[in-house]
């Protein structure tokens, strides 16, 4: 699993919902565990809703979208994060992986919710101007495989507090449904150097004439920057595909400047012959 902390540092560009479909529940107010409004007035208000959106079998992708408002009901921040709920006749380690993926959701947001509420605290006792909400948010991006023995799919969060852009970053996981365990890159390719030569590949061919647009200007270089020797595997955000292979993501920032945007790579078998283990 990537911690995502290390991708907003390296990345970022927006996320779209899969798809909207009714919402399941109301109003909530601010859960005990989560204090992130504390620094706020009193009179400001959070709500919480969450909706049902378009999953994937076996799973059900709940959207929870938080606000708050001063009390001159003006928007001082919002964000979204994710909920996934297994569907009727899931088995127990697919549920028991969704419960950790969930506790670990919560706890993440947890964190970028106390840092919406500083931002807005900071802004206020500051007298600096805040031109729109603050915005912190948590979609499905993309889904890979998906059957009885893989659940693998990328989320991307985007981010506001204030500056020249928004931030974004990919995060990406691939769990055996069989054992409710992740499955780790090394785990399905050959090795790093297999990994690093395929990607390179990929990105001439599916971005030709753009490989001088990146930091170290080949990308052959610029792979070797950000893949170190050691765990070169936990930092790269990527989802197994159902017809085999794979997807990797950079977001931008990554391999170029922001101006450049995302690089999304897809290596199959057929393209990269002794790439894969089999599984």
């Amino acid at each position: 699993m990537k911690h995502l902390g290390k991708n907003l540092g390296r990345t970022l560009a927006v996320a779209l919902l899969v798809g909207a479909g009714s919402v399941i529940s109301a109003v909530s107010a601010l859960p005990d565990y989560l204090q992130a409004a504390e620094t706020a007035s009193a009179a400001d208000k959070r709500q919480e809703h969450i909706q049902e959106v378009t999953g994937s079998d076996p799973v059900t992708v709940r959207q929870h979208e938080v606000v708050l408002k001063d009390h001159q009901g003006r928007e001082l921040y919002t964000g979204k994060y994710l909920e996934l709920a297994a569907k009727n006749g899931a088995g127990h380690d697919v549920r028991r992986a969704l419960a950790r993926w969930n506790d670990a959701e919560r706890t993440r947001w947890a964190g970028d919710e106390k840092m919406l509420s500083d931002a807005v605290h900071f802004t206020e006792e500051n007298g600096l101007p805040m031109y729109a909400p603050y915005y912190m948010g948590h979609v499905i991006a993309d889904w890979g495989r998906v059957d009885a023995e893989v659940l693998s799919f990328c989320t991307r969060t985007e981010s506001y507090t204030g500056g020249a852009h928004p931030n974004h970053a990919y995060q990406s996981w691939t769990l055996d449904l069989r054992t409710g365990e992740p499955i780790a890159l090394r785990d399905i390719v050959a090795s790093r150097r297999d990994f690093l030569t395929a990607v390179a590949a990929a990105f001439r061919a599916q971005y030709p004439g753009r490989e001088d647009e990146t930091f170290r200007r080949t990308i052959d270089a610029q792979l070797e920057s950000i893949y170190p020797y050691l765990d070169w595997d936990k930092s790269t955000v990527w989802t197994m595909l159902p017809e085999g292979g794979i997807r990797v993501y950079f977001s931008a920032y990554e391999l170029a400047p922001y101006a450049a945007g995302d690089f999304i790579l897809t290596l199959t078998p057929e393209a990269n012959p002794g790439l894969f283990k089999v599984r």
